[in-house]
């Protein structure tokens, strides 16, 4: 079999221009009569190189090449290519997101370890104690109130710094709670937030009911 002999670029489309220029169709002993006049080259080149329409009508094939299919053909290939750009693009962005996220939720871990490594149970039973402690003092407070007035001040000054610190050990779980609830959806801390609290969380307002001081 003769190897294939690879045509001219500027004559193929010196050709497919007269082709869509005439916006008829030929059959192939058409193209073996006019090509040569055309471009200096055969009909078969042509058809190799995949120029050219062909279709089966009746009992013989016809060629052509108009410029509007033309016109689509590169207008398709440009619209898929526009789409998977855009799929690409898409991806990017969302591999990006996550790991952002992951970085983010890296860094959150991080610096829980870094300031003392509690986990959740450990912070919650330290508020309860604290809790505990800031309504002892509280009532203890109410036995001050007609008594020596620098004991009484002494007092409100421990429960303040009291209440100071039981502001943070709740930050730290709202902190966690924020880390649970990314992993393990809002329904599941709802659930979560009423077996630990009990009568301490209120739904409503979805926050700690106010410690009243006196």
């Amino acid at each position: 079999m003769a190897p294939k002999v690879n045509c001219n670029p500027q004559k193929l489309a010196a050709v497919v221009a007269w082709l869509q220029k005439s916006r008829t169709c030929y059959n192939i002993k058409d193209l073996e009569k006019h090509l040569p006049s055309v471009a200096s080259i055969n009909s078969m080149q042509v058809k190799d190189e995949s120029m050219i329409r062909v279709e089966k009508i009746g009992s013989g094939n016809w060629y052509w090449s108009f410029a509007s299919q033309d016109k689509k053909n590169k207008q398709d290939t440009l619209t898929n290519a526009q789409t998977e750009h855009a799929k690409a693009e898409s991806t990017v962005r969302d591999l990006r997101h996550k790991l952002a996220e992951l970085a983010a939720q890296k860094e959150e871990e991080e610096e829980m370890m870094d300031t003392g490594g509690e986990g959740r149970d450990e912070l919650t039973a330290k508020k309860a104690v604290l809790e505990a402690d800031l309504k002892a003092l509280e009532k203890e407070l109410e036995s001050y109130s007609d008594n020596d007035p620098v004991e009484l001040e002494r007092k409100r000054s421990g429960a303040k710094v009291m209440k100071t610190e039981l502001d943070q050990v709740t930050d730290d779980i709202y902190s966690l709670e924020k880390w649970f609830k990314v992993n393990a959806g809002d329904e599941a801390v709802a659930a979560l937030r009423m077996g630990t609290y009990g009568g301490e969380w209120d739904s409503e307002e979805c926050d700690f009911k106010e410690l009243v001081m006196a």
